[in-house]
């Protein structure tokens, strides 16, 4: 194997795009790091490096391992796939449309699958209303309390009509705590972080932890460049006590890695402990998306090649000359986070960065896929 190719496109972002602050990735096959390369700086001044002790917020990269909690429990049976979902959240019976002006409840024909696969008919507009009134009146509301707000809005379509980048998966985090019986965070730490030894992965960083947050960049349009955006937040976090399944994780590299490795290797970590068997991974690939179009990509441009499957995108046709495996899968993250495993090669890699706004950088995404498989010399 030569790393080269790799080297070469992590160097572009530095040296090329934009005035970029910093990269850091880990690639892994049959749970053994094969690459790691950081560089840049992580703070708004510019002048820390980076190092394995920063964390990053990753955003939309937290979906894989929601979706990965709530197919653990469809695995233990306290969880069905295609469950009405008032089963479990009773306020989601209400879910309306409007049409012709005429308030129509289709609650009872959301399922939970379409929570996964994004067709539940819901946006991604945290300041609704009911939301900020439940946080006006409680700012400690609970992830359960807050997503009942979601369904006080008019839904944008019938459930299974369509697919809608949107907040199902904060959802479906409430439906595994409904589920679960445990908060989600806590569920997480029980079910995939202590098994597979992720000790600095959280929705709410202690003030020890925040000391290690990278600095948020945003790419500014007008100066088209990347200037530093504000403080070490989450807009995701809507409180204390709100854990977002959609976008709220931070993490290291060396971290969100090991679940990466573990998803790649039939659901086992390296240190031997299973998250999800083979066979829940292979349905979790499996395209779900059925007769209506998807936009795969996290800004709404398709990415070549793949189809949705259970909360991930998953390489379903290899047309365009794409270099991983079919049923090869994963997502990205807002501030450039991206996440890929292939279970085909037990291969897995994790990205990460932090500048938001800088839609044309997801693009770069396939070319960072592409020169993994180069450098392992995989066709």
């Amino acid at each position: 194997m030569d790393f080269t190719p790799l080297m070469h496109h992590l160097e572009g972002y530095l040296r090329q795009e934009k005035n970029v602050p910093s990269v850091d990735i880990i690639v892994m096959q049959n749970h053994k790091e094969l690459f790691r390369y950081m560089s840049g700086t992580t703070d708004k001044d510019r002048t820390k490096p980076v190092t394995a002790d920063d964390l990053y917020y990753i955003y939309s990269c937290t979906k894989p391992m929601t979706c990965t909690a709530a197919l653990q429990l469809v695995e233990q049976g306290k969880l069905g796939l295609d469950d009405p979902v008032y089963q479990y959240l009773p306020a989601y019976k209400d879910a309306f449309l409007l049409k012709d002006g005429e308030r129509v409840t289709v609650g009872h024909t959301m399922t939970v699958r379409h929570l996964f696969t994004m067709s539940a008919g819901l946006n991604y507009k945290l300041k609704a209303s009911a939301v900020v009134q439940k946080l006006k009146e409680n700012p400690m509301a609970s992830t359960r309390e807050l997503v009942d707000g979601f369904v006080q809005s008019p839904l944008e379509f019938a459930p299974g009509e369509r697919f809608n980048y949107s907040l199902c998966h904060d959802v479906l985090a409430a439906v595994v705590e409904a589920a679960s019986g445990l908060r989600f965070s806590q569920y997480l730490q029980k079910n995939i972080w202590e098994p597979l030894g992720m000790k600095r992965t959280g929705f709410h960083p202690t003030n020890a932890e925040e000391e290690n947050l990278v600095w948020h960049f945003k790419y500014s349009a007008v100066e088209d460049k990347v200037l530093p955006k504000r403080e070490k937040v989450c807009n995701y976090c809507l409180g204390e006590n709100y854990d977002s399944g959609g976008a709220g994780l931070f993490t290291a590299t060396e971290e969100y890695v090991l679940f990466a490795d573990a998803m790649a290797c039939g659901g086992v970590g390296k240190n031997g402990r299973r998250i999800l068997k083979s066979e829940t991974i292979d349905l979790m690939r499996q395209d779900q998306t059925g007769i209506y179009s998807v936009p795969y990509g996290i800004c709404g441009k398709p990415d070549p090649g793949y189809g949705y499957g259970l909360g991930v995108r998953t390489l379903v046709s290899k047309g365009d000359g794409q270099r991983s495996a079919i049923g090869e899968f994963g997502w990205d993250g807002a501030a450039g986070s991206y996440i890929l495993m292939d279970p085909a090669h037990k291969l897995s890699v994790f990205f990460t960065m932090s500048v938001t706004n800088w839609v044309p950088l997801l693009g770069r995404h396939t070319a960072l896929r592409d020169a993994v498989y180069e450098s392992l010399e995989i066709e």
